[in-house]
């Protein structure tokens, strides 16, 4: 009635059927939740007013696809009908509760002080062992920021993930289209921001990379003019920006086949030396952090290749600060039912035990034996293995399926793909990637690029 009477109103209720939601539960939690953290002597004034500044610049924020999908909603962003967040959004308690915990300690009322930085930490591990994790990795990728390519700069989720990075400090994001059209998105999408967007059709570093992947490629059967007429391809284009030094990492799939980013991107950068390329999903599940591989790239891998992807995710499972414990799986058990496949596994086993001796490794086994250490211990004492937290799966259909089966019905977190082995920071987004899941794989390719600094 009352939007039937004036069309530009502005309103609020209690109720969730209703935009603008005002309930307690966005208020007196992370209030509380900040004043007992440094044991106010009261609630005071200053204190609930750093609360509604906190809830007012988080409805500024882009909003998770999670909590666009809980409401039923198709989208959600700052106006008429969202000036406040709403109830279910996870992230009102790290934006309330240290707003509120520095407005008590800058106004007296506080008995002790926080390290803010090491209270965020804390604030996080409650919201989970994902959130926690994720939270560390992005304030490691903060503390030198990258230049990160991505090659669908038109697509809302891209922008929307970009802008976050950006303005978080996380990466320098460079968005590759057409020039005219991503502005405009990014004006559709209410974002007051300027990115860095490259026409691949529209610039003198096509011919450069064109001479380049021709200087690379010219023993494979490509000619210059091939070349000239790749590098108007955005799959091709950013590969060849991260080769030849004008960005760090290159990001791309959610309108793409796996392989139509893979293929060009291992043209353009290749695989390390002696290395092959496999995809990892590091897997958060009751606060137990997983290692499944290889999910996106070998179908149906050799002996020798089963070795090289428990490799790649061992080195992965270390960059989260885990030591790798890996399980090769299949449907035996320790030669419990010899078969062609089951010999495959147990050569991959061998394999590694003699080139890698200080290495957990064991199997075959399955995928409940390596998870359970007191079924190892029970029936498998000899194991090596006896809590794996690396699953290496014997081909590709049993990884995906396994991935997707422990995050739809397991409830478990799903962090990537990861793709592991390149020469070069390149990463692959699954497609229905969300803005989070592209966001957290940003994140990734900028510690990737870090690491490679580094080394």
């Amino acid at each position: 009635e009352v939007q039937a009477a004036r069309g530009d109103v502005i309103f609020g209720t209690g109720r969730s059927d209703y935009p603008n939601q005002v309930n307690n539960v966005l208020g007196f939690p992370f209030i509380f939740r900040g004043a007992l953290d440094v044991r106010a002597r009261k609630v005071n004034m200053e204190m609930k007013l750093a609360a509604t500044y906190a809830l007012a610049n988080l409805a500024k924020e882009d909003v998770p696809d999670s909590v666009i999908r809980a409401y039923g909603l198709t989208e959600l962003r700052f106006g008429r009908e969202y000036i406040i967040p709403k109830p279910l959004d996870p992230r009102v308690l790290m934006w309330v509760a240290p707003a509120v915990a520095k407005a008590a300690i800058d106004t007296g009322v506080a008995r002790r002080d926080l390290d803010m930085e090491a209270y965020l930490d804390m604030l996080s591990a409650r919201q989970g062992k994902g959130a926690q994790i994720m939270h560390l990795l992005e304030l490691k990728a903060r503390k030198n920021p990258k230049r990160v390519v991505f090659g669908e700069g038109r697509e809302p989720k891209v922008i929307r993930a970009a802008h976050e990075v950006d303005i978080h400090g996380i990466a320098h994001p460079i968005l590759l289209g057409h020039v005219d059209e991503i502005r405009k998105q990014i004006a559709d999408l209410g974002l007051d921001w300027d990115p860095e967007v490259i026409d691949p059709i529209d610039t003198a570093k096509r011919d450069k990379y064109a001479e380049r992947f021709y200087a690379n490629r010219q023993r494979k059967g490509v000619t210059l003019a091939r070349a000239q007429e790749l590098m108007r391809q955005k799959m091709f284009f950013g590969p060849m920006m991260v080769e030849c030094g004008d960005a760090d990492a290159f990001i791309a799939g959610l309108a793409y086949n796996y392989p139509e980013v893979l293929r060009p991107a291992l043209q353009c950068v290749g695989a390390q030396d002696g290395r092959w390329v496999s995809g990892v999903y590091v897997m958060l599940v009751n606060e137990r952090m997983l290692f499944f591989t290889d999910a996106t790239v070998i179908i149906d891998p050799t002996a020798e290749q089963l070795a090289a992807i428990a490799l790649n995710a061992a080195d992965l499972a270390r960059h989260f600060d885990a030591d790798p414990r890996i399980a090769m799986i299949s449907f035996s058990n320790f030669g419990s039912t010899p078969h062609p496949q089951q010999a495959r596994v147990h050569m991959a086993v061998e394999m590694l035990k003699r080139d890698h001796p200080g290495l957990a490794v064991d199997g075959e086994m399955q995928a409940d034996v390596a998870l359970s250490p007191e079924l190892t211990a029970r029936h498998y004492p000899f194991s090596q293995v006896k809590d794996a937290n690396v699953l290496v799966f014997p081909n590709l259909d049993s990884a995906n399926a396994g991935y997707k089966l422990v995050r739809a019905l397991g409830g478990a977190e799903a962090i990537g793909p990861i793709l592991v082995g390149m020469k070069k920071p390149i990463h692959v987004l699954a497609t229905g990637a969300d803005v989070r899941d592209i966001v957290n794989v940003t994140i990734m390719a900028v510690i990737d690029a870090q690491s490679r600094d580094a080394s």
